[in-house]
């Protein structure tokens, strides 16, 4: 089965407000099986304006990635960290889906 993805990008505007979802989350991840691959708060960007914060976190699943993402409790964290950043989450599966 093919693994599922959370792609975060974005900005955090106030670092000391931020920092509670930051804890929460990633209990919440732990729980749910998710494995952080990448979390960099210096995202060296190239090309557009993603923002500076990338994170890549790895679920058994599609299904999993976007269980732990519609999740009630899940959505109360959201909560936590929208007055201190500028996000956007994308949830992928493993492999080439734009193959011809």
């Amino acid at each position: 089965m093919a693994k599922g993805y959370w792609l975060a990008t974005g900005k955090i505007t106030d670092v000391k407000g931020f920092m509670p979802y930051a804890v929460v989350a990633e209990l919440y991840l732990k729980k749910c099986g998710g494995n952080i691959i990448i979390r960099d708060i210096h995202t060296d960007v190239r090309e557009g304006n993603p923002g500076h914060l990338t994170v890549l976190i790895e679920f058994a699943s599609i299904d999993d990635a976007k269980a732990a993402y519609e999740a009630p409790e899940y959505q109360e964290m959201i909560k936590l960290r929208t007055p201190y950043s500028d996000c956007q989450l994308s949830i992928l599966e493993e492999g080439d889906k734009a193959a011809h």
